[in-house]
């Protein structure tokens, strides 16, 4: 779990049911990442359909979000041999963080503020952060130079099997040598696919989060900057994060005034 997610201000439930939050963490501090987020998926769609929701639902919702935004990812062990303990979908928890990230993009934070009993600062800042750690999390597991990066270890790896081959006394025959080379394409093959998916989550996500954070913001560039900042971009990448995104339109002209903007686009 990422300590730096922050939690929503209530109880988690003692309730177990298929559609409450409560479990989530037993299935993490297990190691069940893959029925984590199985279990997350499901929570999201069946939740997604209730309308008019009470308090322990508004209440239930926060915590799914939390748990899916505090949730580490699938990682990828270096070694060709040894196979991912995820193996149904390769790319399931980018999908479910995603799915979360939209979600909460659809919620209307007024009304959750008035069934919660709390401010609009409050849920607009959990909201937020959750969405931010979602966008950070997926971004930064994208790689550009995930290609060569894998051409030099195929060439080293072909080097490696043909001196093998060589020894007189070798200890693997042609057939291992051929399962290794099978493993290591296979191990490629899935580091190709995930890369991919977070590059495209990632680029789908911006425009999601930056709507977002314009909505729960609304003329205060400095918060908007502090969230987009949290998700992993530096000041430097705002300006055009901003113009891909949201671009200047009446309800974003906030964002081209001040500091962290190049000079020819202020107003």
């Amino acid at each position: 779990m990422n300590p730096n997610v922050e939690k929503p201000p209530y109880p988690d439930f003692v309730k177990h049911s298929e559609y409450t939050a409560s479990g989530l963490k037993d299935l993490l501090d297990q190691g069940r990442l893959e029925e984590f987020y199985k279990r997350s998926k499901k929570l999201l769609k069946e939740n997604g359909r209730i309308q008019d929701k009470n308090t322990e639902q508004v209440q239930n919702d926060l915590w799914t979000f939390y748990y899916i935004a505090a949730a580490p990812l699938f990682q990828m062990d270096a070694s060709p041999e040894i196979p991912d303990s995820w193996r149904e979908d390769k790319t399931l928890d980018y999908d479910v963080k995603t799915s979360a990230a939209r979600y909460i993009a659809t919620q209307d934070i007024d009304r959750l503020a008035a069934v919660l009993s709390v401010s609009r600062e409050k849920i607009a800042g959990l909201y937020a952060l959750y969405a931010a750690k979602i966008l950070h999390d997926i971004k930064q597991n994208y790689d550009p130079d995930l290609g060569e990066k894998q051409k030099r270890q195929l060439q080293e790896e072909e080097e490696e099997e043909k001196k093998r081959l060589l020894y007189h006394d070798r200890k693997i025959d042609i057939n291992q040598a051929n399962l290794r080379s099978i493993l290591i394409h296979n191990k490629i093959n899935t580091e190709d696919l995930r890369n991919n998916a977070a590059k495209m989550r990632t680029d789908s996500l911006e425009k999601t989060f930056l709507n977002l954070l314009v909505e729960y913001f609304p003329g205060n560039a400095a918060l908007v900057r502090k969230y987009i900042k949290l998700a992993g971009y530096s000041d430097k990448e705002i300006p055009d994060l901003i113009d891909r995104t949201v671009g200047r339109e009446p309800k974003t002209k906030f964002l081209y005034k001040g500091a962290g903007r190049k000079k020819k686009m202020r107003p």
